[in-house]
């Protein structure tokens, strides 16, 4: 299946079809979550009404905000969000479950919606490989393909971790907040469960879902404009 295909079967009638690729940890319980419209094939970051993120208890644990799956959602005003994430918040104010795809579906499309590279997602303006500054007017979202045997995983500084080097020598350190490793436990426990996933992933590509961290002043507000880092929001492997 392709999201050509995909868009073709669900039409819309002013609410947007959204195809979830990664679910996010964050803190309280609670998990941030980016998606595919399928119309128009751009990321989109649902969130609830008042601007919220979302309860892993109550959407993830309940089958709603699961890769894969397909959901129906209805608007809801915009609000006034910042940059760059206000390229792909979308705030909604009714989850309708729709269907939910193949794994091996699921990493086609993904393969079909990468980029080149990190710095086309980020339209040149990454500053070191890792972050953009708050308010820069750029995509928040995005992803590119790396062969599986060229990724490692490892857990420095108490946080899971994926690291590569591209085509042009350059080495990439990401840290992981997909759902999946951070349900493995701590640092040590999620990088052990990624290597395990990467041993046992047919050869081939790699989707890395990439994202930015919200604004971040540093840990003495050093940091002035505040950074926006580079995480590791999700891993689709070959199925």
């Amino acid at each position: 299946m392709n999201l050509k295909a995909l868009g073709e079967a669900y039409t819309g009638g002013g609410k947007r079809y959204v195809l979830i690729t990664e679910v996010t940890r964050m803190g309280n319980g609670d998990v941030c979550v980016a998606g595919l419209d399928i119309h128009t094939g751009m990321m989109v970051r649902p969130l609830q009404t008042g601007g919220q993120n979302w309860e892993e208890d109550k959407w993830v644990a309940k089958g709603y905000l699961v890769p894969g799956n397909l959901l129906l959602l209805t608007p809801a005003s915009a609000g006034n969000p910042a940059y760059p994430h206000a390229t792909e918040d979308f705030r909604v104010s009714k989850v309708g479950y729709v269907t939910s795809i193949s794994a091996a579906d699921l990493y086609s499309i993904c393969v079909e919606a990468a980029v080149s590279d990190i710095d086309t997602i980020f339209d040149g303006k990454i500053i070191d490989n890792k972050y953009v500054t708050a308010n820069t007017h750029c995509r928040s979202l995005g992803s590119i393909v790396v062969p599986v045997n060229k990724l490692k995983a490892q857990a420095p500084f108490g946080k899971p971790q994926i690291s590569f080097k591209d085509d042009w020598g350059i080495w990439h350190n990401l840290t992981v907040t997909e759902l999946q490793t951070k349900n493995a436990g701590d640092a040590e426990a999620g990088a052990a469960a990624l290597s395990l996933r990467l041993r046992n992933s047919p050869p081939g590509l790699a989707v890395l879902r990439l994202g930015l961290a919200r604004a971040w002043g540093g840990a003495n507000q050093e940091y002035d404009p505040p950074r926006c880092y580079l995480q590791l929001n999700g891993l689709i492997l070959p199925a």
